[in-house]
């Protein structure tokens, strides 16, 4: 009497237990990979651009953030630019929510004066006080 593993029944087992092995850990890593979403958003919040003119840095905030609600209705911020190790470059405090929009054409953002001998320290920014908190990169 023949086996039944035999033929075609063991190519068919053998092929579901490789799928099996490929797609659970390929499904794992997909879900676990798109989690913290969050995170990317509120950077994507502020950003920092250098001025290609003045020895300054542009803090620029989206629209949707900037918000007296975002800072507890306080009219003022304290703006810090860090280096790599965290260490404040330049600070100052700003009038909140953010006016400067360059006549509606730019997200609204304030001007950091930095000292042209630290400005490529600079590896970030951010507004305290901010609930979340509100920190970007240079770009």
């Amino acid at each position: 009497m023949p086996d039944p593993m035999e033929g075609p029944a063991r190519t068919r087992l053998v092929a579901l237990v490789v799928l099996l092995a490929v797609a659970i850990p390929l499904t794992i890593v997909a879900v676990l990979g798109s989690s913290g979403g969050d995170e990317g958003e509120e950077e994507a919040s502020l950003r920092v651009e250098r001025s290609p003119d003045l020895p300054e840095l542009r803090v620029f905030l989206d629209p949707d953030v900037n918000t007296p609600e975002r800072t507890g209705g306080r009219p003022s911020v304290l703006v810090e630019c860090l280096d790599e190790a965290g260490e404040v470059v330049a600070r100052a405090d700003e009038a909140f929510p953010f006016t400067d929009t360059d006549q509606e054409t730019l997200d609204p953002h304030v001007h950091m004066p930095i000292n042209p001998a630290r400005i490529n320290e600079v590896v970030r920014c951010r507004v305290r006080p901010a609930d979340p908190p509100l920190e970007g990169p240079v770009v």
